[in-house]
C-alpha cells in the first residue's frame, strides 16, 4: 500500500524485506511455540520444550480441559462483555467530545482539550488506591459497572486526542453547506462527520477493545469474585491452581489470544487505512 507513496531501489527493498521477514519470525515464534506445546503432554513438554509434538499423540483434550474444567469460557464471556460495552461507551463519548472541542467555536475548547489530554500523563497506578477506596464507599467494588467506569475513563484521553486530529482534516465547507441546507448540528455530526471518520473509528475501536481485553491491573484490583473475573485475571489465578499442568495453561493462553488474532486478520486493511488517513489528507 505504501508503494504508491515511497519509491525504493531494489537493494533497499531487499533489505527491508529481509528485516521484516526476520522481525515477523521473531514476533510469531512465541505464539507458534505456545500452540504446538499446548497439544503436548506435560511429560513431553518437560522432556523437550522446543521439540514438535508427535502427530499420533496430540493432546487436543488440553483445550477442552482449559475451556470447561478450568472455566475459561466464563472468563471469556466476562471479558467480551466488558470490552464490548467499554468500546461502545468510549466511542460515543469521545466522538461527541472531540467534535465539540474541535469543530465548535467556544472560548474554553482548548482548555477542555488540555484537561482531557492531561489524563494521558497520569499513570493508572497512582490512582488505584483512591479508586479502590472511593468505589468501596460507593458499593461499586466487585461489579461490572465499577469495572466499566475506569476502563472507559482511561480510554477517553487517547481517543479524544486521536479523533480531534481526524476532525481537523475535514473541510469546514461541508458543514457550512449542510447548515445552509437546514441541517442541525446533530444531523451534521451523524450524517457527515461520522461517515467521514469511519476509518479512525475502526482503528480506535480495535485498539480500545484489545486494551480492555488484555487489561489486568484494573480488574485485578476491583474484582474479587471468580464468576466476575476477566480473562487475564482468571489466567493469573490458574498459575496457582493449575501450575503443574503447563500444557493446559498454554492451551488457555492460546484461547485468550484468538480474539485478538481474528480482529487483526479481519480488519488489518481498515486498521492501516485508519492509521495513515490523517497523514495523507491535504
Amino acid at each position: 500500500m505504501f508503494a504508491k507513496y515511497i519509491k525504493l531501489s531494489p537493494v533497499a527493498k531487499a533489505i527491508i524485506f529481509a528485516f521484516l521477514t526476520f522481525y515477523s519470525i521473531l514476533t510469531l515464534f512465541p505464539l507458534i511455540w505456545l500452540v504446538y506445546n499446548s497439544v503436548k503432554t506435560n511429560n513431553d513438554f518437560l522432556a523437550n520444550p522446543f521439540g514438535l509434538p508427535q502427530i499420533s499423540n496430540l493432546q487436543l483434550k488440553n483445550y477442552y480441559d482449559a475451556w470447561v474444567t478450568m472455566g475459561i469460557q466464563r472468563f471469556t464471556i466476562n471479558s467480551l462483555i466488558i470490552s464490548s460495552v467499554s468500546v461502545i461507551f468510549s466511542l460515543i463519548i469521545s466522538s461527541m467530545a472531540a467534535y465539540a472541542i474541535e469543530r465548535m467555536i467556544w472560548r474554553s475548547s482548548q482548555k477542555v482539550l488540555n484537561y482531557f489530554l492531561s489524563g494521558i500523563m497520569v499513570p493508572i497506578q497512582i490512582i488505584l488506591i483512591p479508586l479502590f477506596i472511593n468505589f468501596k464507599k460507593l458499593n461499586l467494588l466487585d461489579s461490572r459497572i465499577g469495572l466499566l467506569i475506569p476502563t472507559v475513563a482511561f480510554a477517553l484521553p487517547t481517543l479524544i486526542f486521536i479523533l480531534t486530529g481526524f476532525y481537523k482534516t475535514i473541510p469546514r465547507e461541508l458543514e457550512e453547506a449542510a447548515l445552509i441546507d437546514g441541517c442541525s448540528v446533530y444531523k451534521i455530526f451523524y450524517k457527515i462527520i461520522l461517515p467521514l471518520t469511519m476509518p479512525a473509528f475502526v482503528t480506535i475501536a480495535v485498539f480500545n477493545f484489545l486494551g480492555a481485553w488484555n487489561d489486568l491491573l484494573i480488574p485485578l484490583v476491583l474484582i474479587q469474585t471468580p464468576e466476575k473475573m476477566t480473562l487475564p485475571v482468571g489466567l493469573l489465578n490458574f498459575r496457582g491452581m493449575y501450575g503443574a499442568e503447563l500444557t493446559k495453561m498454554f492451551a488457555a493462553v492460546v484461547i485468550s489470544a484468538i480474539p485478538s488474532i481474528i480482529i487483526y486478520f479481519v480488519l488489518q486493511d481498515k486498521l492501516l487505512k485508519g492509521m495513515i488517513a490523517g497523514a495523507l489528507k491535504g
